[in-house]
Formats: C-alpha cells, sequence, structure tokens
C-alpha cells in the first residue's frame, strides 16, 4: 500500500509546492506573473502526472502496442483525465506554494 499510493501522493504534494517555486525564478514579480505562475504549473503537473500513469499502465503490463494503437487524440484525453484527477492531490499544494511567493518579492509590493 504504501508503494502504491502513498509515496506517489506525497511526490505529487512536494512536485504541486516544488513547480511554482521554480516558475517563480523565471517569471518576474508581480500579480499577471503569479496567474501566469498558476497556470503553467497546473500544465506542468497535469503532463507530469499524465506521463507517470501511461508508465504505470505500462509497467502493469498494458503493452506499448496497445496504448499507441489508442492513437495520440485518445491516449492524451484518456491520460489527461486520469492527470486532472490527481489535482486533488496537487492543487492545494500550488494554491499554498503560490499564496507564499508574495513574502519573497523585492521589486513589487503585495
Amino acid at each position: 500500500m504504501t508503494e502504491g499510493l502513498l509515496i506517489p501522493a506525497i511526490a505529487l504534494g512536494l512536485l504541486g509546492w516544488l513547480v511554482p517555486k521554480l516558475w517563480s525564478m523565471v517569471l518576474p514579480e508581480g500579480l499577471p506573473a503569479l496567474a501566469v505562475n498558476a497556470v503553467l504549473s497546473a500544465l506542468v503537473l497535469t503532463a507530469l502526472t499524465s506521463i507517470y500513469f501511461m508508465v504505470q499502465y505500462w509497467a502493469a503490463g498494458v503493452t506499448l502496442a496497445r496504448l499507441i494503437d489508442q492513437g495520440l487524440l485518445g491516449n492524451a484525453i484518456y491520460f489527461g483525465r486520469l492527470g486532472l484527477a490527481a489535482a486533488i492531490i496537487w492543487a492545494p499544494m500550488i494554491g499554498l506554494s503560490l499564496m507564499g511567493l508574495p513574502r519573497t518579492w523585492v521589486r513589487v509590493t503585495w
């Protein structure tokens, strides 16, 4: 149970906290950049989670030919929905991480 559920949930939570911090190093300070950070972080985590689920399906015995047989759009929709379902874990962490970013702003005041 720990390997199958707890460790991936902790990893998703940590990624939900880390990805906005990494984007904040690239993006400028300010509210518009904070909104862009939120969108980019959600897209990155949806993609990472989708890739994780695809790897888990492959590791569980679903052949790569079977995955390719569904087509690019079919896989994108199916695994994208799984990635968005995992937002229940990473979305609150993105929110908490984004709320803490204005404390580190030097040039722009909150």
